[in-house]
């Protein structure tokens, strides 16, 4: 047995015992269970912090080299997802409602996996129920680059909508709020909305999508999508279907159809749906 099944082998039954007592409700047991794991993990593994990298999906690791590093450098892989591990410390902190060790528990897990959409914007939720105005803006922008989806652009915008609405500028939170529903309704967004007209006494404006995007241009916020992110999640769905490997293709191409409509992205989807289809 190498060093990375007896480590995997040494934190399962506490990580199985955590588990067990979310499951149960009873998460001060569980946040001890943990706190034994991630103690066994650092011991064996913090001198490779920022240095080794644990990935949710394929297209974080692409995400990852075009944003982060730029490609510079040779990504080595933490032997099991860690930053998931953190993710999940993080949530029994929240149950706990003892939420700045949580902020602690999702910045841990960025550290193994600085691109986790996940962390980013639980962290975000985090810094709106602590009142951290600036950190909920900051960390929303950082999110910004790995938003692919009409889900994940709508929370984008609905945070910057947030953001605006407790700085009281209701002018500039409308047109966001309004953003987000037509990518994504939610009822965050309703809520807040409804939230303003009341306090303003007057209904949300009707803008059309080009106003819209003209106010946030006047921000300086971005009307849509990086077109990097899209490119980049659009190549790693050719390069996953070039080796076989359709499921992570199909989701790749599932994110760019999804966001874009794009023609290309659909006929590929198509042809992975047809091939598995045939081939179960």
């Amino acid at each position: 047995m190498d060093r990375t099944d007896a480590l995997e082998k040494e934190i399962l039954p506490d990580y199985t015992k955590a588990r067990d007592w979310v499951e149960k409700g009873e998460y001060q047991k569980a946040k001890d269970a943990m706190e034994q794991v991630l103690q066994t993990i650092e011991t064996a593994l913090s001198e490779k912090r920022n240095h080794i990298y644990s990935f949710n999906h394929i297209l974080e690791v692409y995400y990852f080299r075009f944003f982060k590093n730029g490609g510079q450098e040779e990504i080595s892989y933490a032997p099991f997802n860690i930053g998931a591990l953190y993710r999940f410390y993080g949530y029994i902190f929240i149950r706990l409602e003892k939420y700045k060790k949580a902020v602690q528990a999702y910045e841990t897990a960025l550290d193994w996996n600085p691109v986790d959409l996940d962390s980013l914007f639980q962290l975000s939720e985090l810094y709106k129920k602590t009142g951290d105005l600036k950190r909920t803006w900051e960390i929303t922008l950082a999110a910004y680059p790995y938003c692919c989806s009409r889900a994940t652009m709508a929370h984008f915008y609905r945070n910057l909508g947030f953001y605006y609405l407790e700085s009281y500028q209701p002018d500039n939170a409308f047109p966001l709020y309004l953003y987000s529903n037509i990518f994504f309704p939610s009822e965050s967004a309703k809520r807040d909305l409804a939230y303003l007209e009341k306090a303003l006494k007057r209904p949300s404006p009707d803008l059309s999508i080009a106003e819209i995007q003209a106010a946030l241009k006047k921000n300086k916020i971005p009307a849509g999508p990086n077109p990097d992110t899209v490119g980049i999640t659009f190549r790693t769905g050719q390069l996953e279907l070039e080796n076989k490997r359709y499921e992570t293709a199909k989701d790749c191409f599932s994110l760019v159809y999804d966001l874009t409509l794009d023609e290309e992205a659909g006929k590929a989807l198509e042809q992975i749906e047809q091939f598995i289809k045939t081939n179960r």
